[in-house]
Parts: C-alpha cells; sequence; structure tokens
C-alpha cells in the first residue's frame, strides 16, 4: 500500500510542542500587524499581500475551533508512517465484528498502556476480531487550497506561525508550504496535524495549494482514534 511523506516545520517529541502566547481567537488584526512587522520587518511583511485581510479570514475560521491543545493527537514526524500502515492494514479495531476485549461503546479508550495498549495496536486484526478487512481504511494524498482546511483546534497561536516564517524568505517559506506534505486531514478536510502551518500559509495566501494526507474517516471518529493512537504508543498530551 501506499505511504506518504510528511515533514514537520515543528518537530515534536514525546512530551508534544510548546505553546505559544497570542492566541488567533483573542488577537486582534491591529496586534496581529504589529507583531508581524516587528517578527518580519517591514520589507517582508509587504510581500504579504493583504495581511489585514487574510489574518482575518483565519481567524474566522478558526473561531470555529472546538478542541484544546490537552485533546489534541500527538502523532510525530517518526510515528506518522507506522500510524498510516496501521490503519490501511486494519490493525486497529473500528467496526463490527469487535474482538473479545474491544469495548462496542467505546472503541478508542485514552491512556492505555503497556500490554493492553499492544493489544489494543492489534484487535481488528483477523485472528482477533475475525474478519481481515472490516477495519482497513484508505489513505489518500489530496491537494486543495489551504482555505478549504478545518481548523478543530481552539488554541491555534500567531506568534508561533510568524516565528516560523521569519526563518527563511517569504518565498522560500510558500515554496515549503505548497510543495511539501504538511498536513494530517479527515475525510471531510478538518486538520488533525498541522494547525500552524495552515496559519501560516493562510497568511501568506489562502489559495495557496497545499498537499494532504487524507485518511478516509470522518472527523468524529478520527480524532478519538488518534487520540487513544497517541497514548497508547507513549506519547504525552501538549498541556
Amino acid at each position: 500500500m501506499k505511504s506518504f511523506t510528511i515533514w514537520l516545520c515543528e518537530e515534536t517529541l514525546k512530551g508534544g510542542a510548546a505553546a505559544g502566547k497570542l492566541e488567533i481567537h483573542s488577537t486582534s488584526i491591529n496586534q496581529a500587524v504589529d507583531h508581524a512587522v516587528g517578527v518580519l520587518g517591514d520589507e517582508k511583511y509587504a510581500e504579504i499581500a493583504n495581511f489585514p485581510e487574510n489574518y482575518k479570514i483565519a481567524k474566522a475560521q478558526a473561531s470555529r475551533g472546538w478542541t484544546k491543545r490537552k485533546d489534541m493527537p500527538v502523532i510525530t514526524s517518526r510515528d506518522v508512517h507506522e500510524f498510516q500502515n496501521r490503519i490501511q492494514q486494519g490493525f486497529i479495531d473500528l467496526k463490527k465484528p469487535f474482538a473479545s476485549d474491544t469495548d462496542p461503546n467505546k472503541p478508542f479508550p485514552s491512556g492505555l498502556k503497556g500490554d493492553r495498549a499492544k493489544q489494543w495496536m492489534q484487535n481488528g486484526l483477523a485472528k482477533f476480531d475475525g474478519d481481515p478487512s472490516d477495519d482497513r481504511v484508505s489513505v489518500s494524498s489530496k491537494r486543495i487550497p489551504v482555505s478549504q482546511l478545518k481548523p478543530i483546534q481552539k488554541q491555534i497561536y500567531v506568534d508561533k506561525a510568524l516565528d516560523a516564517m521569519a526563518r527563511g524568505t517569504l518565498e522560500s517559506t510558500k515554496n515549503f508550504l505548497s510543495t511539501q506534505t504538511l498536513y494530517i486531514t479527515s475525510s471531510d478536510n478538518y486538520i488533525i496535524d498541522g494547525h500552524h502551518r495552515y496559519l501560516a500559509g493562510m497568511l501568506i495566501d489562502p489559495n495557496m495549494k497545499v498537499q494532504t494526507i487524507s485518511i478516509n474517516l470522518p472527523i468524529k471518529v478520527l480524532l478519538p482514534l488518534a487520540l487513544a493512537y497517541g497514548d497508547a504508543i507513549g506519547n504525552s498530551r501538549n498541556k
């Protein structure tokens, strides 16, 4: 089965990523402009076409997010291929018939450790649930405008996105965001990983097309699944 490479701007280790200081939902356009000019400098800021309007659109989209950092899955760049492989090959017990120790009312339990975690990560295999194909999920590469991505995280930090943009030229940042696979999304385009890269792309150009790893599950299934998976492999939640 095909596997897609994801490149992360913010390399997260087992303890998750650090928080920023300027949350988008409480940061005004004027505050965002002042910070952008301070971090990027006048010349680089002037290269961005209509920063205030781009920020306004991103802020409106981000305001629809509902999860906090502590409720977001932590799946690092080193974990992505294994996560893809397990859901593509049906390792995770997603649907009937369930394995004997899968709770059908709560198939994605949080906080699993040790042997219980190891067992959960293979309960979808035929030797445990009796069906070799019921839990297999397709994963595809999809290219869409960054504005079509839907944030689920409430705590998106303007300063983190701008700090990343300040590390190179605007052209190199735009090229990186538009050519590398930087986002994991649900089938309905909700972001599971890549919220600050989403914001950077929106600030530069909402019409920029970006490459995503699209997992063929709706967000209402993918979010609890990804949370349980991050816990099961030993990754600490963000604080």
